[in-house]
């Protein structure tokens, strides 16, 4: 199982667990590997990239909103000044000047995540240049400048959480990597076993590998195929276990 991926092997161990438990309860060596087995997969069920996708999902969520919100904010209060007709020029001017450095086009708040993040770092020290023009507009509770700190300790809060992510994704890496093996090596020594029982007790059903591995060799040779490009990434659904009824003459 060179080429399964860590989400079908997780989807091919609980289908062995469940579809196919009576299956491996037919030979002493596959009744013993299901206690090891099940240990493992809720191991990997609790992995982020199986239970909830990638980690700090959520939290990246919300802190992009609120950065964009902020920035929405800073642009359109901005946009009002510059499109005024009575405003004077110097103020006018001083808009401009704040929207070039901070929020240039909208379509920065609609950035990846490292995008937003180093926006921020990057405009950080401008903050501290155009103090006095910032000054020049009034907000509720203050002046523009509490609105674009805000906007700027929004993103640099991405970048935190970004940090956070590529530890705990590091850590996952390696938790997922080391279950891999484990169960690999789980299934490939039952596997093992299934044969040499197979040899010694001739009451096993000969179809006893496929019923068991069926799935996992299915998804195994999708995986090879996908990544020659051609099949598709899409796990395919169970085959069925049961076993066919004979017909009514």
């Amino acid at each position: 199982m060179r080429h399964i991926s860590l989400v079908a092997l997780f989807v091919g161990l609980n289908d062995l667990l469940t579809n196919r438990k009576d299956a491996l309860l037919c030979f002493a060596s596959g009744a013993a590997s299901i206690k090891l087995l099940t240990a493992r997969r809720d191991a990997l069920a609790k992995l982020p990239s199986i239970a909830a996708g990638r980690p700090l999902v959520d939290d990246l969520g919300a802190a992009d909103a609120r950065h964009d919100a902020l920035g929405y904010a800073v642009w359109h209060i901005l946009e009002a000044y510059d499109r005024h007709p009575d405003i004077p020029e110097h103020i006018r001017a001083a808009a401009r000047k704040i929207r070039a450095a901070f929020i240039p086009t909208l379509e920065d708040l609609g950035a990846s995540y490292p995008a937003e993040a180093k926006a921020a770092m990057d405009r950080k020290p401008a903050f501290a240049d155009l103090q006095s023009e910032l000054a020049l507009f009034p907000v509720a509770g203050g002046t523009l400048s509490d609105w674009v700190e805000s906007f700027l300790d929004a993103g640099i809060a991405i970048d935190s959480l970004l940090s956070a992510r590529a530890d705990l994704e590091s850590k996952t890496r390696k938790d997922a990597a080391r279950l891999r093996g484990e169960v690999i090596g789980l299934l490939n020594r039952t596997r093992k076993n299934l044969a040499l029982e197979l040899q010694e007790d001739p009451s096993l059903p000969k179809d006893l590998d496929a019923r068991i591995f069926g799935y996992l060799d299915l998804l195994e040779k999708s995986a090879a195929e996908g990544q020659k490009g051609k099949a598709s990434s899409e796990i395919p659904p169970p085959p069925s276990t049961t076993e066919p009824t004979a017909s009514t003459p």
